[in-house]
Parts: C-alpha cells; structure tokens; sequence
C-alpha cells in the first residue's frame, strides 16, 4: 500500500499496516509484547506551542524526524490544546488520522484550560468540580471533556484506538490541576476516566498516565489499576532515570500495565550533543521492561533531530519504528 508523505511516496510494510482494523485490545495485547530487547520508539508530533498537528507540516515533530533518520516513529503524540486552540478540532483529528493511517500507533494528550479563567499555572478550587450542583467551574470543565470525548468519538468512529493521556505529568506542581494537592489530580484523573467510559461509552481508549521524573511520584499520585493501562516516567537531561522501576515492574507483571518512559529528553539546552544510542544501552542494561520511549518535542536537543547517531537508533534491529 501506498501513502503519500512529505510529498513522497513510502511502502508500507506489514508491520505499518497491522493495526489497520483494530481494537483497543489489539493495540494492547501488542504493547505488552514490546520490552526486554524490542523497544517501541514514540514522538511528540505536537506540544502546545503552535506546532501543526498535519505530520507533512515542516514544523511537525513527525517529519523532523523523518527528515532526519528516513524513518517514521511507531508512536506519534498530538495535544489537544484547549487553553490557546491554535487549531480547530478537526485539524486536530486529521493529523491523528493521517499518522494511523501510515502506521503509526496514535496517542493524544489533552492540554485542558484551567476551569476557573485563571493561567494554565494559576489557582483554582478544584472541589466546584465535584459540587452536587452547577457552578462555572464545574460547567466550564464539563464542556471540555464534552469537546473532548466527541473528538475521540470521531477517531473511534474511523476505527482508530487511541492512547490517552487526559493530564501531562500528573503531579506536576506548575499546573492547575494538582492546585489542590495530591488527591487533586487523582480524582480529575478519574473523574475524566469514568466520564468518558461510563456516560460517554467510548471504547477505544487506552488509558495512559505519567509523572515527572520525581522520585516516588508514580506511586503516590497512582489512579489506580482500574483506571490505567499504560503507566510512566518523564526523564530529562542526560541521567536517563527511572525512579520506582521496580515498584513499576510489579504492575506491569502482576497486575498487566505497560510501562515505558512517557517523556523522554535525552540531554539539555546547553549540553554536548548526546549519542542517541545511550537510550538503547540504558534500556538492555537498566530498564529492559520497558516497552519503549517517546521523545519530547519543542527542541531537537531533547530527541534524535539534535543528537548524534539518531539515524542509527531508529536502523537498530531492537528499536520498534513504523517503517521497519
């Protein structure tokens, strides 16, 4: 099969094809295949700075990295920005479709605005979510997850099981939705979880959850195992870290989650360009459970694009890619 991308034309293979008619149940069974020596290879397509959700878009983190390597991640992450809205909901979606539609896994991430009007980093009394009654707070939020859900509802009416992640880092103290302490974001969390499942019956939902690279946060700011099938860690700068391995390597064992490194930032702004092969190494050595990685965008210097032997990374037999 033929696609059209970045104005050229790629053969897919068997593997860019193998989710064409699939189910949320697919997508997992075959993540929890990945680890120990076969590792998944993800990107941010977009964050929240303007960055166009079409992979063929010179600014997509998708085709910097195509234009890098010659290869296109498994993975490719769009964020939904509700606070700005540099795009309309149906760019948003196009731009999802079209990395599934040349074989890559989709995930998205929800960058919700803050309910009460304040910054995206600014107070807010979390508990008139929860009110019995309306309130502008609850009303605000509700009306975003009610965007959300339909734009997944959309995906999953074109066949597409999606990776969600409806909170980045979810004990990230900068953000609104921890403003009200640990609890804060487990219940949003859970909140958006039982709301999309239970009221908007959406069945294509891979629940995904991470933290910062804090020491302990994976476990204490935990949804639960009802509520996540993929659970991670952010790693930046050139430590390449995963605190609570262990404690992770038991969901993954007893209680079936995926794990991974939900965000990864291979080195600094102002450090030496890293070799992108240290990744690979500090999996089989380290972290060998881990089903892979998913790069980090705004700047080259976090992923391949900025970093020596990213061409070589993506060639390796181990490394899991959407055109190998």
């Amino acid at each position: 099969m033929l696609r059209s991308l970045f104005g050229l034309f790629i053969l897919t293979s068997a593997c860019t094809q193998l989710f064409a008619q699939s189910t949320k149940s697919d997508v997992l069974d075959y993540l929890k295949t990945l680890g120990n020596g076969k590792y998944l290879f993800g990107q941010v397509a977009t964050w929240v700075h303007n960055e166009n959700p079409d992979m063929d878009d010179e600014n997509n983190w998708v085709r910097k990295v195509y234009e890098k390597t010659g290869q296109l991640p498994r993975l490719g992450v769009i964020t939904y920005d509700f606070e700005d809205n540099p795009f309309s909901d149906s760019e948003w979606n196009q731009g999802v479709k079209k990395m599934f539609d040349n074989g890559m896994l989709a995930a998205i991430y929800s960058w919700y605005d803050n309910p009460s009007g304040n910054p995206w980093n600014g107070p807010v009394d979390i508990d008139k979510i929860f009110d019995a009654s309306d309130n502008p707070v609850k009303t605000n939020f509700y009306q975003q997850m009610d965007r959300m859900a339909a734009n997944i509802k959309w995906l999953e009416d074109q066949g597409i099981p999606v990776i969600y992640t409806p909170f980045v880092e979810l004990d990230d103290s900068n953000k609104w939705h921890t403003k009200g302490g640990q609890e804060a974001g487990i219940r949003l969390y859970r909140l958006v979880h039982d709301y999309f499942t239970n009221e908007k019956k959406l069945a294509n939902i891979i629940w995904a959850y991470h933290t910062t690279q804090r020491q302990n946060a994976l476990p204490d700011h935990y949804p639960g195992d009802a509520y996540v099938d993929i659970l991670g860690k952010s790693a930046y700068g050139t430590g390449l870290i995963f605190t609570e391995y262990e404690w992770a390597v038991d969901r993954k064992k007893n209680h079936g989650k995926v794990i991974w490194w939900a965000e990864l930032g291979v080195r600094g702004k102002d450090d030496e360009p890293r070799d992108c092969l240290d990744v690979l190494r500090k999996l089989n050595d380290s972290f060998p459970e881990l089903a892979g990685f998913v790069f980090w965008s705004d700047a080259g210097y976090y992923n391949v694009v900025g970093n020596q032997n990213g061409k070589e990374l993506m060639a390796n037999p181990q490394i899991v890619t959407a055109t190998k």
